[in-house]
């Protein structure tokens, strides 16, 4: 009987296996046919837009000579991923074109900003009945983007520019959220998305991608100061369904913080993160749902794979710490491990985060163990301190509860995990790596000075002449 169960048991596993594998090989198979496809479409559009005059256009539009005509609009032929969470870019879709409008075209409500280039940004349109502001859900504003996109607009920079000064400074109040990652941000997100008339934007790559432009200094000097409020202008146009603004942006972007408070200081600015050891494990566990991200952390944590390898390493690092981290990436892509990395990425953002305190930007910190003692409490408290009103609280506590059709946020929080998830090496190279840093060692508490106190609520608060009432 046991040997029959033990037999039946090896089946499954290898039955396991096999699909696992069957789903390895069809996505690397389906990207490579796409990328394949996609460079057969550009290089023939290389020829068929220079005889109908396409790209005639599309050079008077960029040199300024057709303004009126500098909005690009495209078909989505087709689109893909590699993988779902990688950044927003202008190859994630293979486009035809459609024709030519006015730059004030990208500001019809079903039109939203995608990304940003050294040259061109990128908006799509979804239909009309789509909302991609309501968070129904715990998915990414860049990625309903991608799958609800029907059409791609291109338009130079410099049409982007008269653009976003014609809107002037956004006309409703703008809650951002910077956050360390896999620290119960998404969850808070989902809770201000409960209120009425807030309009949730969670991790727009329009930030994302600038942030990595400006690292890599593909910017002139001048070039990113404008560019940064002209994305938060069109990223927070006019919108009829929208009385108030939250943005959550991904982990990276909290090196923007000090930058949009000397554009709009009277944007509130949240700050939300979590136990180092517990965040580390989350992302661990987070990082080995898609096919790709298993194998890549199997081959980054083995010393042999790696070094024959070591695009992995530094896809992950350049994901995560690249943005943040000051110190030079080739010295640490050598030899840090999965563990190594999505620590370097925590104790870089606190440090930025601790930096843009020092700078005096009015940050409101909040530590998610805190937070989730008494969750009607701290939202009481930050609704006092963001000037909401308290009859919405009821509201903003549907987004805590579980909800078993859609993406569970609090499951992805891992809050029942132990120390045994993270080995003993793993650990000295974490520890390692926050002594450099200045922070307390992997899962010691760690206090941001200014830390909101839910008990007395104190905060310095923002200037009353900077509020938008």
């Amino acid at each position: 009987m046991d040997t029959k169960k033990s037999d039946k048991n090896h089946l499954e596993n290898l039955s396991k296996a096999l699909n696992k594998a069957r789903e390895y090989i069809i996505l690397l198979l389906t990207y490579v046919l796409y990328k394949i496809a996609r460079s057969i479409v550009t290089t023939i559009q290389k020829f068929t837009w220079a005889v109908t005059g396409v790209e005639r256009t599309r050079k008077d539009a960029k040199s300024g000579i057709q303004f009126k005509h500098s909005a690009h609009v495209h078909n989505v032929l087709w689109r893909r991923k590699f993988i779902s969470s990688s950044i927003s870019d202008p190859t994630d879709f293979i486009l035809t074109h459609k024709f030519f409008k006015h730059p004030n075209y990208v500001l019809k409500p079903n039109i939203s900003l995608y990304c940003i280039t050294k040259g061109e940004a990128f908006f799509v349109e979804v239909s009309e009945d789509v909302n991609l502001y309501k968070q129904y859900d715990s998915k990414s504003f860049y990625l309903k983007q991608f799958e609800k996109a029907h059409s791609v607009i291109s338009m130079p920079l410099a049409s982007f520019h008269k653009i976003a000064q014609d809107i002037g400074r956004p006309k409703v109040p703008i809650i951002w959220m910077s956050s360390t990652g896999s620290c119960g941000a998404t969850l808070l997100s989902r809770v201000f998305g409960q209120l009425p008339g807030m309009a949730v934007i969670c991790d727009p790559d329009a930030l994302t991608s600038l942030a990595f432009l400006k690292k890599s200094n593909r910017f002139g000097k001048g070039e990113y100061e404008q560019l940064l409020p002209s994305a938060l202008r069109l990223l927070c146009k006019q919108d009829d369904r929208a009385g108030m603004f939250f943005l959550k942006t991904r982990p990276c972007s909290t090196c923007q913080m000090e930058d949009v408070y000397k554009c709009f200081p009277q944007i509130y600015q949240l700050y939300i993160y979590r136990n180092s050891f517990k965040t580390v494990t989350s992302h661990l566990n987070i990082f080995s749902r898609e096919p790709i991200s298993i194998v890549g952390r199997y081959i980054i944590d083995s010393k042999v794979l790696s070094t024959i390898l070591p695009c992995f390493r530094r896809s992950l690092y350049h994901n995560f710490c690249y943005v943040l981290d000051r110190a030079d990436p080739s010295e640490k892509e050598q030899n840090i491990t999965s563990v190594g990395i999505f620590a370097t990425s925590w104790a870089a953002n606190v440090v930025q985060c601790l930096d843009h305190v020092d700078a005096g930007v009015p940050i409101i910190a909040i530590m998610f163990e805190e937070m989730m003692k008494n969750p009607r409490k701290i939202i009481s408290t930050l609704f006092d301190v963001l000037e909401l009103r308290q009859e919405y609280i009821s509201n903003a506590m549907e987004g805590f509860r579980v909800d078993p059709c859609n993406n569970n946020v609090t499951s992805d929080l891992n809050l029942r995990e132990t120390k045994r998830t993270i080995s003993h090496q793993a650990r000295v190279e974490a520890d390692a790596i926050f002594k450099k840093y200045g922070l307390p060692k992997l899962g010691e508490r760690f206090e941001i000075p200014g830390l909101l106190d839910f008990d007395t609520t104190k905060f310095r608060g923002i200037n009353p002449k900077d509020r938008y009432f």
